[in-house]
C-alpha cells in the first residue's frame, strides 16, 4: 500500500521558515510498513525494493492466509526464504517475544511498548545486542553505547536490518542530495543584516561581536555561556546577602 505525504519545507502551521537546510526532494509517497509483525503466518519473500526515503531494502510479503504488505527486510533475506513471523518461538528466524531470545544475541526491529510496533533498529546495517534477562525486562546495549531496558512482551527479530554498506554509498552529485529533501546551506556572514546577526558589513569578515544563531540567541559556546552564568548567580547571591 502507497500513502501520499505532503511536504512542509521546513515551514511550521503558521507557514513560516523555521528550517533553512529543508525543501523540494522527491517524497512524493510512503509505502504503509507493517512495523507490528504480529500475524502467526508464513510468509513469502516476492519482491525486494528500495526507496528514496528509507535505508534499508523493503520487501513485498505474502502470508498464507493471503495478506501483502511491505516489511523492513534483514540482511538475512533473500527472496527463496519462507519465513514465520509471529509469537512462536521454535523458529529461529522468526519476530517474537523478547523472553524467547536468549541473552548474546543481535536482534532489531525492536518495540519500544508491547503491541506499539518497533521504534528502534531500523535504519540500514543497524543492530542491538542482549545483555541479559531479568524478571519482565530485557537489557539492550544500543549501537550508540546507551543501556535500554526492554519490557519482556515486547516483539523483536533476529540479526541485522539490510542494506550495510548504505554508509558509503556516494552520492556522486549535488542534485541526488538535492532530491533527498536538503537545500544548501547559506553563511550567515554572507546574509543581509535582515536576515541574519552575522550579516551586513563592508566585503567579507568574521561575525561582529559573539557568534548568534538567525534568531538572536548565543551560540558556538554553551559550556562558557553555563560557566557565566553560575558565576553570575553566585554574584547576585552575595550581592543579596
Amino acid at each position: 500500500m502507497v500513502v501520499g505525504i505532503s511536504s512542509r519545507s521546513g515551514k511550521n502551521s503558521f507557514g513560516r521558515k523555521t528550517i533553512f537546510t529543508q525543501g523540494g526532494g522527491l517524497r512524493l509517497y510512503l509505502y504503509a510498513i507493517d512495523f507490528k509483525r504480529n500475524i502467526n503466518e508464513y510468509f513469502y519473500l516476492l519482491k525486494i525494493e528500495k526507496h528514496i526515503n528509507y535505508t534499508s531494502f523493503l520487501g513485498l510479503i505474502c502470508y498464507a492466509n493471503g495478506c501483502f504488505c511491505y516489511i523492513i527486510l534483514s540482511s538475512f533475506m533473500n527472496q527463496i526464504n519462507k519465513m514465520y513471523f509471529g509469537f512462536n518461538f521454535f523458529y529461529s528466524l522468526s519476530s517474537m517475544f523478547l523472553k524467547f531470545i536468549p541473552a548474546g544475541n543481535f536482534i532489531h526491529h525492536i518495540e519500544n511498548k508491547p503491541t506499539s510496533g518497533a521504534k528502534y533498529m531500523r535504519a540500514a546495517g543497524t543492530t542491538s545486542f542482549i545483555i541479559s534477562q531479568e524478571y519482565d525486562y530485557t537489557h539492550l546495549k544500543m549501537p550508540s553505547g546507551w543501556l535500554l531496558k526492554i519490557h519482556k512482551f515486547c516483539i523483536a527479530v533476529f540479526g541485522a536490518v539490510s542494506n550495510e554498506n548504505h554508509f558509503i554509498t556516494n552520492l556522486e552529485k549535488a542534485g541526488n542530495k538535492r532530491k533527498l529533501g536538503f537545500k544548501p546551506t547559506v553563511r550567515g556572514v554572507s546574509k543581509n543584516p535582515c536576515d541574519h546577526p552575522h550579516g551586513g558589513g563592508e566585503g567579507t569578515g568574521s561575525p561582529p561581536k559573539a557568534h548568534r544563531t538567525p534568531y538572536g540567541k548565543l551560540t558556538k559556546s554553551p559550556t562558557n555561556n553555563k560557566k557565566m552564568q553560575k558565576k553570575q548567580r553566585f554574584q547576585f547571591k552575595i550581592f543579596k546577602k
